[in-house]
């Protein structure tokens, strides 16, 4: 009897000593084998609250040699495209859940809002981040993390965030103009050479002026050489991304390009129309869908 009692609690010590492996050194773990590069991910509450708190950029990825987690007072007042206005930071994700805008649409906002290609957000149910609540996002992360588990997802987004929830990796910024230097100054990219030759050309097809401009600025950012910006008098109503899709050293540009649209992007595998015309490896037209 005492040695199936003391055969029992070994066996149940190691699943608890297992679990709790996994629960605390699992997410750190998956974190050295990121997909993620050279990118920007949002935390952020999906609910509003009176007290905002704050509100969350991770800058990761397997070429980040000092990932940083970003904050911002979530009371912070921002201009929305597409004719929405002026909102508090902490009510965007809200009210874009609100009109039930899709992913694509959330990136773009977002990746307006601060200039730079957002790839991916985390929404978590607790109404008011702060960083004396890290623990508790952590916990949230966590158990989210082990939900996805269970459907045999591998819950990347939670692997790249908990690891950054401590005092060392914040970078505190007071003004959206702040966060935004802070940000385009840390997602610069050294290219190979076959890489600089990845050139776009963009074209705005809309009879709003300065969107082109808009879209090199964020990916010249991002280090994409953008070689030719115009307008076009033949409007588009859908945008499109012309390419030669065969130069696969070029693919990076594709989802920082798709990042700044609301919709996804048509591609276009034509490279003679970006080379004979634009002299570049690929031809953004922006069309009627992009504000």
């Amino acid at each position: 009897m005492k040695k199936t009692i003391i055969r029992f609690l070994i066996i149940f010590g190691f699943l608890a000593f297992f679990t709790w492996l996994l629960w605390w050194r699992g997410l750190y773990f998956l974190n050295k084998y990121t997909p993620y590069e050279n990118n920007i991910i949002l935390l952020t509450s999906s609910s509003i609250n009176d007290d905002k708190g704050i509100f969350m950029l991770a800058h990761v990825g397997s070429e980040i040699t000092e990932p940083r987690l970003f904050v911002l007072p979530a009371s912070t007042l921002v201009q929305l495209p597409d004719d929405y206005g002026e909102y508090e930071l902490g009510a965007v994700l809200p009210l874009l859940n609100l009109d039930e805008k899709s992913e694509a649409y959330k990136r773009a906002v977002f990746s307006r809002i601060f200039g730079v290609p957002v790839s991916a957000f985390l929404a978590v149910s607790e109404p008011t981040l702060t960083i004396q609540k890290f623990g508790r996002i952590q916990q949230i992360l966590q158990f989210a993390a082990l939900k996805q588990l269970r459907y045999m997802q591998t819950p990347w987004l939670e692997a790249a965030i908990v690891p950054l929830l401590s005092e060392r990796h914040v970078v505190i910024t007071n003004t959206l103009e702040d966060i935004r230097k802070q940000l385009q100054q840390n997602v610069t990219r050294t290219l190979s050479r076959s890489q600089l030759s990845c050139t776009l050309a963009i074209i705005n097809t809309t009879p709003k002026s300065g969107l082109a401009g808009e879209l090199a600025a964020m990916l010249e950012q991002s280090g994409v050489r953008v070689v030719r910006i115009t307008d076009s008098s033949q409007e588009f109503e859908r945008s499109k991304f012309v390419v030669d899709l065969s130069r696969q050293e070029c693919g990076w540009v594709k989802a920082l390009v798709q990042s700044w649209f609301f919709t996804e992007l048509e591609l276009v595998s034509e490279s003679s129309v970006a080379e004979s015309e634009y002299r570049a490896w690929g031809a953004v037209f922006i069309g009627a869908d992009a504000y």
